[in-house]
């Protein structure tokens, strides 16, 4: 059994690592932007509250209602920063997830290399086998034939 042979099993664990990495990372991505998109919703709908704010003095609000807006804005803004600190750990699990496939990325070709290294020399081993087998038919071919 050839050396690259031998290899397989390991070829193919390798790819499954480099698989199930990508895959992680590509969960990871999602992740960031579904929490980037409800950070950009809950901003939106407290830029959104905000502005509402002015009608309302102008229409007049009273003593309560001007603190439950202003509770309601705060808890909001609590969330947002809630959000964002969410954001912030999906990131750095994406980064990690991202440095990880590029771990198992580069094992794969390196790997891939050495394979095909290997398999350039087989390729040249049976070359030069194949050669001495014709140079020794030619040999033999050329030699006077005794014992007729």
């Amino acid at each position: 059994m050839t050396r690259v042979k031998r290899m397989q099993p390991v070829v193919r664990a390798v790819g499954h690592d480099e698989r199930e990495r990508a895959a992680s990372l590509a969960k990871c991505e999602r992740l960031v932007a579904d929490a980037e998109r409800r950070l950009a919703d809950l901003e939106t709908y407290r830029s959104e509250y905000a502005g509402g704010f002015g009608r309302r003095i102008a229409g007049g609000i009273s003593a309560t209602g001007l603190r439950d807006y202003q509770t309601f804005l705060a808890r909001l803004s609590q969330a947002i920063e809630a959000q964002a600190a969410i954001v912030a750990d999906v990131r750095l699990a994406r980064d990690r997830a991202q440095d990880e496939w590029r771990g198992a990325a580069q094992r794969a070709k390196s790997i891939d290399h050495v394979l095909e290294r290997w398999r350039a020399e087989e390729r040249a081993s049976l070359e030069q086998r194949e050669q001495r087998e014709t140079d020794e038919r030619a040999r033999q071919q050329r030699r006077p034939r005794t014992g007729r």
